[in-house]
């Protein structure tokens, strides 16, 4: 039996999504295969909690577990934690350099795909299209005409290192922009401005768990908010997930191949969500971002996406773990 330590929590105003998704995950593994440690992680403290309530600390010279002089070395990490250090490449460092196997994407394209501008950059070399941008650093003078010219209004302003929406805010107009970048840099030091793209938001997930790259569903989400911001997320009267999505089946091709795209030139993975705007007028669907550490809870849209393939949660997790074993 494989002893996994599953990873929750971390550092991000994504830490109680985390928490939420590492118990979903914890529920959904095979428990005849594996035998999972609840591993939650805040700050410098990675501590396991047991059933009777004392807290063992982390070892963190090799990831081990001393419980009652009984040494627990693990066989995998399963990585569920959203926002750093669990999907901007900082822990899958650490795993790496303790050749410690782990579910999902390696450090490089970890660090890539979590900044929201330098993912951009690169998936444009892709040929697929993304929205216009500018980027600033904290104490970068703000150019309020280039931002007019480039992104027009209302445009969005983002962290670029954050998740689940967390610094990010629709601008109308310019009196809003300072506001919105006071914002942004709550929960980074860097930030970008981005063109709005009018459309339908689609999220397609793609996983590379079943021996080779396969695409899941693609989901519609419909927010109820002005748009899929946190609060929509992660409140089931937030947001409606459509799946799969009803679009023509050349568009449905089209955000497909652009999601398998992203995935295997990116080189991610175990399972990633690739979100998109879709244009319909101009049909054209434009990058959004990547998310390589989605989130899994009872309300997310990757199990709803596993259910909508004919696919088994527990299987599926199985072949998640299996996979990074194998690696």
């Amino acid at each position: 039996m494989y002893k996994v330590a599953l990873i929750a929590g971390g550092d991000s105003g994504e830490y109680e999504v985390s928490l939420k998704t590492g118990d979903n995950i914890f529920n959904q593994l095979d428990k005849e295969l594996f035998e999972p440690y609840l591993i939650h992680f805040k700050g410098s403290d990675w501590h396991y909690k047991a059933n009777d309530g004392r807290i063992f600390q982390i070892d963190k010279n090799d990831f081990s577990l001393t419980i009652d002089g009984q040494k627990i070395v693990f066989d995998v990490a399963f990585i569920a934690i959203h926002g750093t250090p669990g999907e901007n490449g900082k822990l899958q460092s650490y795993f790496e350099m303790i050749n410690m196997p782990y579910v999902g994407c390696k450090s490089f394209p970890s660090a890539l795909t979590f900044n929201k501008f330098y993912c951009n950059l690169a998936v444009a070399q892709l040929g697929i299209p993304i929205s216009p941008s500018l980027h600033y650093y904290v104490g970068d003078p703000i150019d309020y005409e280039q931002i007019e010219k480039v992104c027009g209004y209302p445009c969005f302003v983002k962290s670029c290192n954050s998740g689940s929406s967390v610094g990010v805010t629709k601008v109308h107009g310019r009196e809003e922009l300072d506001a919105a970048i006071e914002e942004a840099l709550k929960y980074d030091n860097q930030l970008m401005v981005e063109k709005m793209v009018h459309g339908r938001e689609l999220a397609c997930g793609v996983t590379s768990a079943y021996g080779d790259v396969k695409m899941l569903a693609i989901t519609e989400i419909v927010a109820h908010n002005e748009f899929y911001d946190y609060d929509a997320k992660y409140t089931d009267i937030g947001h409606s997930l459509i799946t799969p999505a009803d679009i023509a089946p050349d568009m449905q091709a089209l955000v497909k191949q652009y999601a398998e795209t992203v995935f295997r030139q990116l080189d991610c993975k175990g399972i990633v969500r690739v979100d998109f705007i879709l244009d319909e007028e101009a049909k054209i669907p434009y990058f959004l971002e990547v998310n390589t550490i989605p989130g899994q809870t009872a309300l997310s849209i990757i199990p709803a996406q596993v259910k909508s393939q004919g696919l088994d949660v527990k299987e599926f997790y199985t072949k998640l773990v299996l996979e990074a074993l194998a690696s």
